[in-house]
């Protein structure tokens, strides 16, 4: 009997301490997945709070469109009679709290300003706003019932200095009557505005938003700058510079700054995190949650993007979070008294079996049951974690087969939870992922291990990056199944590349200054040999023509390494207009000695008094030399170039196309080839940097570049070679018409 009684009081010992290891396991594992979810929960309610401020403040913006549009119907305005100032005021009256500082009436001749201020001080001034450029497009008569936005300064001229306020204005035609116009001469009358303060504005709608307890919003503009934040020392600011020059600590704001650039400033809505330096007057490294919309001011000019962002400290979520867990715990807690009394009572009757042998029989049964009923709610709880779960989880038996999956595991492989199950991994995976993933798998029910792989798969035409966990489900001595969790990575991976290219980019600028000063020596001294030549050459000679095509392709040279120097920042640039054949024909003047070397037959299909084009000649001329050289480079043992312009829509666009019979590119090397530093070539072939700096000199002068390409490998018998289309705007003159 004692032997018995021991064994008994060891298995049981074991078996409550393998419950209580389970337990802990599984809440450290509950309370993880609980907080992602919670905080999860918590941007999304900041996210619904950001779109409903964004959308109350285009709601009100509209409304201000909608009273400017009122006043401009009112004859008083039409006809400046003595009551405008009156009729100002009425509507000065509605809009002042909403941030307009002013509304104003120009007449059609730009020299006289009747204003009201949101002071109520009236005004009429002589002016000389004869030339105001955003008058132009007022004037237009096609543009009646329009509305103009307009960034600028307190005395209605644009300067990128000083764009404080908004200006949204309206032209002004005779068509109202009243008694002393009892017949509308619907002649252009002037210009009617309303100088919005966007600080003001927007502070109606962002300075009472609490998001948790002390979260916050702010709003930026367009350009970066902070239009409303509760540290009023930010407004004005630039957004990317102020938080570095305010923190005390030594933080990287790369994400806040990556936010702002990549998502906020190009009208994308989300939820997100950053690191922050301060919070309500404490200072110290903190993690904040962020959420943001755009906010669309429309004219009929243009579209303003400003973005409003909602943002609270991690900390006050910790606090949800907490709160939360304290309850599963007491719950789990609970659970595991009840066991340990349950082990409890049956080594205590175990004791007096003899004695009472039924009563702990049903003692038994009923703790039992007990027990059951809290299995079965903790299973319940696990399965809700599980399918709450933003992450696929799926298990696979041993011939690979799914066995269960969660609703966004089938959902992300385009099942539903029903029609995935029994299906194999190589139905739902295509092709090496699926082989990479099968021998993971064979690995963990051979070892009984669990390991971590990651996976590239193709989905519906896209393109994942997959973190996949891989856990042994064991039964007795055996794997039955394995647990897989695949957690999407592919925007992260996506941020790693492109902080790798601006890496290599920069490297690239320090590189290129070296360079530059190395190359700009001998270019000078090339340079200046060449412009004695040609003092003592005749100018009708052909050694003349020859000395001058060194000259100006020395100059090119050195506008080359000026835009290798500048090429990771992409400065701004004056534009000109240019002659699209000519700067063709200069390039051929240069590589057709090249074309006859290499056995490539060039043919020219230029439209006669083809129109103009912005752009600056020289560059253009690079992105032409590129072309070209690329296409020799495809065509080894020669070919046939064809090169080809022609104009569009009535004068308004010049297509510029480049044909070659070369090797051709690869489907699936299309998309990339405008990447940086993409090159299928071999090491000291090509850098990878031709294209992409083409693509961004078109894309600069407001044009497109296109490839249609048919691989030599792919096409079998038929003609392979590429087609690299350029699509340019054809340059205006003073009255909107293209030159030629």
């Amino acid at each position: 009997m004692r032997l018995v009684s021991t064994k008994v009081y060891v298995i049981v010992g074991v078996i409550t301490f393998l419950v209580l290891v389970g337990a802990f396991i599984l809440g450290l594992m509950s309370a993880d997945k609980m907080r992602e979810v919670i905080s999860e929960q918590f941007n999304q309610q900041q996210l619904v709070i950001a779109q409903g401020a964004a959308s109350d403040i285009e709601d009100k913006f509209r409304f201000i469109q909608n009273e400017l549009h009122t006043l401009n119907l009112s004859p008083s305005i039409q006809y400046l009679e003595v009551s405008w100032p009156n009729r100002m005021q009425i509507t000065m009256d509605t809009v002042r709290d909403l941030g307009v500082v002013e509304i104003g009436f120009l007449n059609a001749a730009g020299s006289q300003l009747n204003q009201l201020t949101a002071d109520n001080r009236s005004s009429v001034k002589k002016v000389d706003f004869a030339n105001l450029g955003w008058l132009s497009w007022i004037r237009d008569p096609s543009h009646l019932n329009k509305f103009l936005l307009e960034q600028v300064g307190a005395d209605l001229r644009s300067s990128p200095d000083d764009n404080a306020y908004l200006l949204i204005a309206m032209p002004t035609y005779q068509v109202s009557v009243d008694e002393s116009h009892p017949v509308a001469s619907r002649q252009f009358a002037g210009t009617l505005y309303f100088l919005l303060d966007p600080s003001a504005f927007v502070k109606n709608f962002v300075q009472n938003i609490r998001s948790g307890q002390t979260g916050y919003a702010w709003v930026i503009d367009g350009r970066g700058f902070f239009l409303y934040h509760p540290e009023e020392e930010f407004i004005g600011k630039n957004a990317f510079e102020v938080r570095r020059k305010r923190s005390h600590f030594t933080i990287s704001f790369s994400e806040i700054n990556e936010i702002q650039r990549e998502k906020m400033l190009a009208g994308r809505e989300g939820a997100s995190w950053y690191w922050s330096g301060w919070h309500r007057g404490i200072e110290q490294k903190m993690k904040k949650f962020i959420a943001f919309a755009p906010i669309h001011l429309k004219g009929d000019n243009e579209q303003l993007i400003w973005s409003l962002a909602v943002v609270a400290p991690q900390a006050e979520v910790e606090g949800v979070i907490h709160e939360v867990y304290l309850r599963q715990f007491l719950l789990q807690g609970g659970i595991i008294i009840l066991i340990l009394m349950a082990g409890g009572v049956i080594i205590f009757y175990e004791s007096r079996w003899s004695a009472a042998l039924e009563m702990e029989v049903q003692r038994k049964t009923a703790a039992l049951k007990k027990s059951t009923d809290e299995l079965e709610k903790s299973e319940k709880l696990y399965k809700s974690l599980v399918e709450s779960a933003e992450d696929s989880i799926l298990t696979v038996d041993i011939h690979k087969e799914i066995v269960s999956i969660n609703r966004f595991g089938a959902k992300f492989f385009g099942y539903t939870p029903r029609g995935i199950i029994g299906k194999s991994l190589a139905a739902i995976l295509p092709g090496s992922a699926n082989v990479t993933l099968g021998h993971q798998i064979d690995d963990v029910f051979q070892t009984q291990t669990g390991r971590r792989v990651f996976l590239e798969v193709v989905l519906g035409g896209k393109e994942y990056h997959l973190n996949i966990n891989l856990t042994p489900i064991i039964e007795g001595e055996q794997v039955v199944s394995v647990l897989l969790i695949a957690h999407d990575v592919t925007m992260a991976r996506k941020m790693e590349e492109q902080l790798y290219f601006t890496e290599k980019l920069a490297s690239l600028g320090q590189l290129a200054a070296g360079v530059a000063h190395e190359i700009n020596n001998p270019l000078a001294i090339i340079l200046g040999y060449t412009d004695m030549l040609l003092e003592k050459t005749e100018a009708d000679s052909k050694q003349y023509k020859i000395l001058q095509t060194i000259e100006r392709q020395g100059n090119n040279c050195k506008r080359i390494v000026e835009n290798l120097m500048t090429f990771a920042r992409a400065p701004e640039e004056v534009q000109h207009d240019t002659d699209v054949n000519r700067n063709i024909e200069m390039v051929l003047e240069v590589v057709r000695n090249t074309l006859f070397t290499r056995k490539i037959e060039y043919q020219l299909e230029l439209e006669e008094r083809l129109p103009r084009v912005n752009g600056d000649a020289a560059q253009l001329q690079q992105v032409f030399l590129n072309l070209i050289t690329n296409a020799v480079k495809a065509m080894p043992e020669g070919g046939r170039l064809t090169i080809a312009t022609r104009s569009l829509k009535n004068g308004a666009e010049v297509q510029i196309l480049f044909i070659d019979t070369g090797v051709g590119i690869k489907k699936e090397h299309l998309p990339k080839i405008y990447d940086p530093f993409f090159t299928t070539r071999k090491v000291g072939e090509g850098t990878g940097l031709g294209l992409s700096v083409s693509y961004g000199i078109i894309t600069k002068f407001g044009g497109s570049i296109n490839c249609v390409s048919k691989a030599q490998e792919e096409v079998g018998k038929e003609e392979s070679g590429s087609t690299f289309t350029i699509t340019l705007p054809a340059a205006q003159n003073n009255k909107g018409e293209s030159t030629v």
